[in-house]
């Protein structure tokens, strides 16, 4: 795909993550398939301008957002908006399955106290 399909891709996910959506959340709120949405944050697919308009509209920004470079203040998300992000990605699974990223998280967790215990 070209380079406007890319970066047009990676604004909606962008935005979507400021809000603190899913792609399925996105995908409900704009009245569209989820899989649409990761194929054009992805690229992969093409979107229409009809479509594109849902999205924007679900996402509360302008058409012209999308085409804006992103600053890099704005590459920085707030930790609320990734919490919420994490919590959404966690809520579908099973309690075996959050066990296990519990255990997961916490191991990775011990592993970057440790290396900056040593770094200090």
């Amino acid at each position: 795909m070209n380079d406007l399909v890319r970066v047009i891709g990676e604004r909606i996910k962008y935005f979507r993550l400021n809000k603190g959506y899913t792609q399925e959340k996105l995908a409900e709120i704009a009245n569209i398939h989820s899989a649409y949405i990761g194929g054009v944050e992805r690229a992969e697919r093409n979107i229409s301008l009809g479509t594109l308009n849902k999205i924007t509209q679900a996402l509360e920004i302008e058409a012209k957002d999308l085409f804006k470079p992103i600053s890099e203040t704005e590459q920085i998300i707030n930790k609320d908006v990734l919490l919420t992000t994490h919590m959404n990605l966690l809520s579908s699974r099973s309690q075996e399955e959050l066990i296990l990223i519990h255990e997961l998280v916490s191991n990775l967790v011990s592993i970057l106290d440790k290396n900056q215990t040593n770094e200090d």
